[in-house]
């Protein structure tokens, strides 16, 4: 499949190599408002764009000469917009009034596209689209090129789009309407371990924790039909949901620390599963060799669990790998008959204990590795994309109740 190609018209450019990474490049273009291009992938960004706050509607008005700015002014006020491609190439199409044309490449089903700015640009889009953008006004575009791994993506996405995840949840915090969680966590003082608002120290920000809780939404996600691909892919949208609806996290308290214990179990334990299994070919293979595996770095301590006392480890699994295995156990999950529900909502407990759910982790973990690795394999070795994938989510549930079903029936 041939990539996408966006053209985009460009007032001024410059382009940067990385300092560190060979081959790597950063183009920096100014282009007019009033010819932004509507086609550019937002695969990459962690939020789905919501312009109807009133930061968002400064900046259309801003944009649209509405306020009492001064014309002109804007690419000087606003950041821009972010972006990774795959390359940035100039058109020999020439223009009369001065303006050069670049082309941005986007490869098919990459999850690159915009890292930052997806607000913006929905606010420009929506002012072309409309014919109000102003031919005197420039968006700053920044595209970078040649990163030496897709799973960069994430990470960069996740730098960039702090500001209103970091607004959002220390907010939250100050309302107290994460006192459920600190409330569910309180009898092994893990609500310590946990930052729950800018500048807090902790283990593990409760982004995170929204996010790892995401992977258990039995309410949208019931059943093998989807799954909660967001939790990883766009993470930050998850404070949107829980602000949204804050009982569909409530409703898992009974079985918060549960869910911890397995994320963290399932980190640590995936070592020991993916030798004892002999590896994707059954003939072995080093667990620190394989890009869904993070090692530590030389001279650096090992990696610690905050919900497992007292284990650490010189590896650990990667998060495009944990989230769908962990995701995988909501299988396990179903509403509660006892006790008050929570708003529209009865609780959640597991089927048949958690220390049931352990022994099908210990009795499924290296196969349920191997479906993750083989699809990851055979599609391009994207580790990025592969946790993207909705299609490997669905895999890695059904072969979870494969084995599931498997040993129901021989007890």
């Amino acid at each position: 499949m041939s990539n996408h190609v966006v053209p985009v018209v460009v007032k001024s450019a410059r382009r940067m190599p990385d300092p560190n990474f060979g081959g790597a490049e950063t183009h920096y273009m100014l282009v007019p408002a009033s010819e932004f291009p509507a086609d550019i992938p937002l695969d990459a960004n962690p939020r789905e764009p919501n312009v109807n706050r009133p930061v968002y509607r400064d900046v259309s008005r801003s944009l649209c000469q509405l306020d009492d700015s001064r014309e002109g002014t804007f690419h000087l006020k606003h950041r821009g917009i972010a972006i990774v491609a795959s390359a940035v190439s100039k058109s020999r199409e020439s223009r009369e009034d001065g303006m050069d044309v670049y082309e941005l490449h986007f490869p098919p089903d990459s999850g690159y596209g915009i890292v930052d700015g997806g607000h913006s640009y929905e606010i420009v889009r929506k002012a072309v689209q409309e014919g109000v953008a102003p031919s005197n006004e420039y968006i700053r575009l920044e595209v970078m090129t040649g990163l030496p791994a897709a799973e960069l993506i994430t990470d960069i996405a996740g730098g960039r789009n702090t500001s209103m995840q970091v607004q959002a949840k220390s907010l939250l915090d100050l309302k107290n309407e994460f006192q459920f969680l600190k409330d569910a966590l309180a009898p092994d003082e893990w609500a310590d371990r946990i930052a729950w608002h800018e500048g807090e120290e902790g283990e593990i920000d409760v982004v995170d924790i929204i996010a790892i809780m995401s992977c258990f939404d039995i309410a949208q996600y019931p059943d093998r039909s989807s799954h909660p691909v967001d939790a990883y892919r766009r993470k930050a949208s998850m404070i949107d949901r829980f602000q949204n609806d804050a009982d569909r996290y409530r409703r898992l308290t009974p079985v918060l620390r549960d869910i911890l214990h397995l994320h963290d179990l399932i980190a640590s334990d995936s070592e020991r599963q993916w030798q004892e299994m002999g590896g994707a070919s059954g003939t072995g293979g080093k667990f620190g060799s394989l890009e869904m595996a993070e090692s530590i770095k030389p001279g650096r301590p090992k990696f610690e669990f905050p919900f497992l006392e007292g284990v650490k480890s010189e590896k650990r699994l990667r998060r495009p790998a944990l989230y769908p295995v962990l995701a995988s156990f909501r299988l396990l999950l179903i509403q509660s008959q006892q006790g008050a529900p929570y708003g529209e909502y009865r609780g959640a407990e597991w089927r048949d204990g958690f220390e049931s759910v352990k022994e099908l982790w210990a009795a499924a973990g290296g196969q349920l590795l191997k479906v993750f690795y083989e699809h990851f394999d055979s599609t391009g070795r994207d580790l990025h994309a592969a946790g993207r994938s909705p299609a490997l989510w669905g895999s890695i549930y059904k072969e979870l109740a494969v084995i599931d079903f498997e040993r129901r029936s021989t007890n």
